[in-house]
């Protein structure tokens, strides 16, 4: 019903334009009579005889008060393909009392039969052959209310040859014009209907997506604090009371941020809202808080520019952000605990011209050529099976796409890697960015 309604909201208002330009060439026409007569009938020397100006005035007046109820309902959104279709008879008829007014057949205007025609394909087969049927009885009932003028002798012959020719060469061309105009406006309607048949595909594929993207990079948070639980849990045995006080500390906080982050995945909405930009500006110097504990025993070492430290703000979504950076720095940490006697990490976030820049450096183990080109890539990881998932630089990737930033990566096999993390301060999510 929304699709027959809009044709119809679409059809009526091409009419309204293309009736208002007919009423707008007759006044312009009478309006050059008054004017100029002399130029007047230099003009019309070019076409049919004058129109008769009473019955003329009277159908003028007649389209203009049914254009102006239909601007009216169009304004009301009540148009249909009924009453398009009807406005579309009703213009056949007034055509042909012009025409007839003004020559008849011999008329070169009976072109403008036309124009209805053409508007009906919008509406449906019916209603396109039944305008196509009006205007070809409108053109023969010419030949009926206009009488043909005085030929000399020996020439009406030919001459009614010629005007039942026009008439079968009109009837021809509006029977081939309306079957493929209403075959091309029938491919395209095919090929709308297909391409919103596409686009809901599309839809519910990025909603799927979008779903497993949840779950993965959900599974890959909790890998962090389960494998520090893990770890401190098998020393506990051995560990002093001091020790073990201290661990159990860290296991709770752990436990905390894997249940903070259950919550987001059994809660779809309330990830999606923390995908959208903050409505009040937090300090860039919070983000290194979300280090802390992050690396164990390796060392670490946050720095701050000069603006940061002085209170630069962002407003895109502090979770985001911290998850991106939790990822890279576990995975820049799990390469140094690869290479013996490494110096640890560090981290510097830089705001200038209103980007944000966070560099996390290593020394660890580092990438081969072929590994650096797909760090990017979805389930692909240089570590051990069973120790990662592969998600953690796709999903910073992704992320960061819909911020409006990026991510770089560089790194060289046994010398460290160090990894670009940069983002617009103040720009909003942009949506339809996927990863």
């Amino acid at each position: 019903m929304p699709d027959k309604q809009n044709s119809a909201q679409i059809t009526l208002r091409f009419f309204v334009v293309a009736r208002w330009l007919l009423l707008g060439l007759i006044a312009l026409g009478w309006t050059l009579q008054l004017v100029s007569p002399a130029l007047f009938h230099r003009l019309i020397s070019w076409f049919p005889p004058p129109p008769e100006p009473t019955g003329t005035a009277a159908v003028v007046v007649m389209l203009v008060a049914t254009n102006l109820w239909m601007m009216a309902v169009l304004r009301r959104g009540r148009a249909t393909r009924t009453l398009a279709g009807a406005h579309l008879l009703l213009d056949s008829l007034a055509l042909t009392a012009l025409l007839a007014l003004s020559g008849g057949v011999i008329n070169s205007f009976t072109t403008m039969y036309f124009v209805p025609m053409t508007l009906a394909t919008q509406l449906s087969p019916r209603w396109t052959w039944a305008i196509a049927a009006a205007s070809l009885l409108g053109f023969a009932a010419l030949f009926v209310l206009a009488p043909l003028p005085e030929m000399p002798p020996g020439h009406e012959h030919h001459f009614m040859d010629h005007v039942r020719g026009m008439w079968v060469a009109f009837g021809l061309s509006a029977g081939f014009m309306t079957y493929f105009v209403h075959r091309i406006a029938l491919s395209l309607s095919r090929q709308r209907a297909e391409l919103g048949r596409l686009r809901i595909g599309a839809a519910q594929d990025r909603q799927l997506a979008a779903l497993g993207t949840l779950a993965a990079g959900a599974a890959h948070e909790l890998g962090s604090p389960l494998g520090t639980m893990s770890m401190l849990v098998s020393d506990l045995a051995v560990m002093s009371e001091a020790e073990r006080a201290e661990a159990i500390g860290t296991i709770k906080q752990e436990l905390m941020r894997c249940k903070h982050i259950l919550s987001q995945m059994s809660s779809p909405e309330l990830r999606v809202r923390s995908l959208a930009a903050t409505a009040e500006p937090w300090p860039l110097a919070r983000l290194a808080t979300e280090l802390r504990g992050l690396t164990g025993d390796l060392k670490l070492t946050v720095g701050l520019d000069a603006a940061v430290q002085t209170g630069a703000t962002t407003t895109q979504p502090e979770e985001v952000l911290g998850q991106i950076l939790r990822a890279v720095v576990s995975n820049a940490a799990d390469a140094c605990r690869s290479r013996p006697g490494s110096r640890g990490i560090e981290v510097r976030i830089v705001a200038a011209e209103g980007q944000g820049q966070i560099s996390v450096v290593d020394d660890g183990i580092g990438m081969a050529p072929q590994a650096v080109a797909a760090a990017f890539d979805p389930f692909f990881s240089t570590k051990a099976e069973g120790k990662g998932m592969g998600l953690g630089l796709y999903l910073a990737r992704a992320h960061l796409r819909a911020l409006g930033g990026g991510i770089e990566l560089e790194s060289r096999l046994g010398h460290g890697t160090t990894v670009q993390v940069r983002f617009p301060l103040t720009e909003p999510l942009r949506p339809g960015r996927p990863g």
